[in-house]
C-alpha cells in the first residue's frame, strides 16, 4: 500500500485506519499499541503543516511488522532508539484517529523535536524551525527531554553534538530568558 507519494494528515489517518482494519481481521478481539515518531507523527499531532512520505513507528508488537510493511507504518525508526529519551512513554500523546484494534500514540512534540536535533538530516533541522512547530513548543518540557536523553545515549560524542545542537537551537529560537 505504500505509494511513495507525500501524504498529508487526512491520508496518514486513512492509512492508519486501513492498517487497523487489517489488524482487526487478522487478530480478532486483540488490541495492540503503536507509537509513532518523526514527521508523520508531527503532521498527525497538528504541529507540522507539510506532507510526509511515511509513518515511522518506534514501538510496536513484532507480530505486526509484516502488516506494517503493507500499510505504511515503518519499523525502521527502531534503529534510532538512542535518539529518544529513555522515558518517552511518560509523554505519549493519544492520536484519536478512530482505530479499534491498534491504539495509536505519538511521541510528544518535545520528544520528536529532541530526536530531530539529534539527527544530521536537513529535513529534520528544517522541521524544528518551522513556525507552526515553534509556536506550540514547550521549551521547559524540551529542556527536560534533552536532560533525560543522557540516559539513552550510546555514543558520548553524538550526545555532545545533540547538546550543542540544542544550545544553538535554544539561543536562536527559544524564549528570551534563555
Amino acid at each position: 500500500m505504500t505509494s511513495g507519494l507525500d501524504m498529508g494528515e487526512l491520508e496518514l489517518r486513512n492509512r492508519l485506519l486501513a492498517f487497523d482494519r487489517a489488524v482487526a481481521l487478522l487478530y480478532p478481539g486483540r488490541s495492540f499499541r503503536l507509537v509513532l515518531v518523526g514527521g508523520g507523527a508531527l503532521v498527525l499531532l497538528g504541529c507540522l503543516a507539510r506532507a510526509t512520505a511515511d509513518l515511522d513507528a518506534l514501538r510496536f508488537p513484532a507480530e505486526l511488522l509484516p502488516l506494517m510493511e503493507q500499510y505504511d507504518p515503518s519499523g525502521r525508526a527502531t534503529a534510532y532508539q538512542d535518539q529518544f529519551a529513555y522515558n518517552l512513554e511518560d509523554r505519549l500523546v493519544p492520536l484519536g484517529v478512530g482505530t479499534t484494534a491498534v491504539e495509536c500514540y505519538a511521541a510528544s512534540l518535545e520528544d520528536i523535536v529532541a530526536s530531530k536535533l539529534y539527527s544530521e538530516r536537513a529535513i529534520d533541522a528544517s522541521d524544528v524551525r518551522r513556525p507552526e512547530v515553534l509556536a506550540v513548543l514547550d521549551w521547559d518540557r524540551l529542556a527536560e527531554v534533552i536532560a533525560d536523553m543522557a540516559g539513552s545515549r550510546l555514543i558520548e560524542r553524538r550526545h555532545r553534538q545533540l547538546l550543542h545542537n540544542y544550545d544553538s537551537y535554544r539561543k536562536e529560537y527559544g524564549p528570551c530568558d534563555s
